[in-house]
């Protein structure tokens, strides 16, 4: 619970301040500008199916695991994830195990590296940026969360409280980003957060949340 308790404290000071990462901001034409930035994740994925009927399928069967079950698109091809982590020696190592026990598993990269905004819309990079540096405290906290409960590092009260906590901040992002190019996918997150938190919470559905925040961070279209 200590990593938890750390990671819950920096989380509710970053949702208090919204902390402001810089932006690099480099003018490509006349009126457009890339932001740069750099998130990046490691999916430790279960299979490739051909379409979303499959991956949905597929879905409910790495779930049976105590897998997440979410499922990311990129570059065009369905993945099933089983989950998700910051460090790719991490994800190797998770998808080598996993090996030893029959399932194969491979690991996926996804990354944001930057975005563009119109040279009218340049005054919003700092928030843009904000709102993703606050969603990846989120998938931090998430994540400890997981691992708290996969080895019973915390009970069930203390487990809702970390994701009333997250609830809480979503539904904050969701409120200031109504109107804003983070609108549907807020709305998404505080959905799937509700879904978590109903009943007896396990790791994998804390797991899938997790991926859905970080998914959110590298597939939000911005503006």
């Amino acid at each position: 619970m200590y990593a938890i308790k750390f990671r819950k404290a920096a989380f509710l000071i970053a949702a208090i301040v919204c902390a402001i990462v810089a932006a690099i901001v480099i003018p490509l034409t006349s009126c457009a500008y890339r932001v740069d930035c750099g998130f990046a994740f490691y999916y430790v994925c279960y299979d490739c199916p051909t379409d979303a009927v499959s991956a949905s399928s597929i879905s409910s069967l790495v779930e049976s695991y105590g897998g997440a079950g979410y499922i990311i698109c990129e570059d065009g091809e369905y993945y099933v994830t089983v989950a998700c982590y910051y460090d790719e020696k991490d994800a190797q190592s998770v998808a080598s195990t996993l090996a030893k026990k029959q399932l194969d598993c491979k690991v996926i990269s996804a990354e944001r590296e930057s975005f563009t905004l119109s040279s009218a819309r340049r005054r919003y990079a700092e928030r843009h940026l904000s709102v993703l540096n606050l969603l990846l405290q989120t998938s931090y906290i998430l994540y400890d969360l997981a691992n708290a409960v996969d080895s019973l590092g915390c009970d069930q009260l203390q487990a809702k409280a970390v994701l009333g906590d997250v609830q809480t901040t979503l539904e904050g992002l969701e409120r200031d980003n109504r109107s804003g190019c983070f609108a549907e996918a807020t709305a998404a997150l505080v959905a799937e957060c509700e879904d978590v938190n109903y009943g007896y919470i396990l790791s994998r559905d804390v797991r899938r949340l997790q991926i859905a925040v970080c998914d959110a961070i590298i597939n939000t279209e911005i503006y």
